[in-house]
């Protein structure tokens, strides 16, 4: 973008260059999520062009284009400068002092996310709505191919963000939505399983079920089950997600290591989730 295209940018719309700086300078608690730390003129400006919240960010490094969506938590930060989060910052590939432009925008509200987790002991968490509910207080969008952290007690869980919808970058602030997890990455395929369908051996047999579950609403209403009008085609591994119940801030707790394996891959439960 030349100099001409950069002030015509900032006449219809929020557009500023600045230079970024990690977010744990100002605060160390404020590194989780995705919100930024902007200077105070930034507040002058968009309330000039009438920005109404929430506000929406796209951030993009200025050299590679490379581009996230992001939404603002204080503007506190020193005039030219913006404080962003560490695994933001590495998404983007930037480094202290590069130069990013931040530019307002509008995404829609998300509707349904699929999130795969890294590691497997992640599905063993007895609550992961709570875990969830409390953690996505720290970001206000979320966007397809990046990975995002959240906080059990005192150890992080990584997961990444495999599909949004209705688009590539939604807003999560105060929205209902259905969450999917997939298979996390270190759950490698058995290898008899694998033998048997380049073998065609057990054709016949139908698929083990992968998730296995109930749909409950966090309010504790119930839920109508829906009526099976043809048979059930293979099983999603997921939950569902939401409700207006207030977040728990703790209490994740893992499944018992003395539990019998029934088989599944990963047992849980389904749920309606607002954020």
């Amino acid at each position: 973008m030349d100099f001409e295209e950069y002030l015509n940018l900032q006449s219809a719309t929020f557009a500023q260059l600045y230079h970024c700086l990690p977010i744990s300078l100002l605060k160390e608690n404020a590194d989780d999520g995705n919100r930024v730390f902007m200077p105070v003129s930034a507040l002058d400006r968009l309330g000039y062009l009438h920005i109404e919240y929430p506000m929406q960010f796209q951030i993009q490094n200025a050299a590679t284009l490379q581009t996230s969506y992001c939404g603002v938590l204080e503007f506190t930060a020193d005039e030219g400068f913006i404080h962003i989060p560490t695994m933001m910052m590495e998404h983007l590939g930037l480094r202290e002092n590069d130069l990013v432009l931040l530019r307002s925008t509008s995404i829609p509200k998300a509707t349904f996310i699929k999130l795969q987790p890294h590691t497997s002991d992640f599905h063993k968490l007895s609550e992961p709505r709570y875990l969830l509910e409390y953690n996505f207080r720290n970001y206000f969008c979320l966007t397809t191919g990046e990975t995002i952290a959240v906080a059990a007690g005192d150890r992080f869980y990584y997961l990444d963000v495999v599909e949004t919808r209705p688009a590539d970058a939604v807003c999560v602030i105060e929205t209902d939505c259905e969450v999917e997890f997939d298979q996390a990455l270190d759950q490698a395929e058995p290898a008899a399983a694998a033998a048997m369908q380049v073998d065609g051996v057990g054709a016949g047999e139908p698929e083990p079920a992968r998730f296995t579950g109930f749909r409950m609403r966090m309010d504790g209403k119930p839920v109508e089950e829906e009526k099976k009008t043809m048979p059930p085609s293979p099983p999603k591994r997921g939950l569902r997600f939401g409700s207006s119940a207030p977040a728990a801030g703790g209490g994740v707790k893992e499944a018992k290591s003395g539990e019998k394996d029934d088989g599944n891959r990963f047992t849980g439960k389904k749920y309606s989730l607002q954020f």
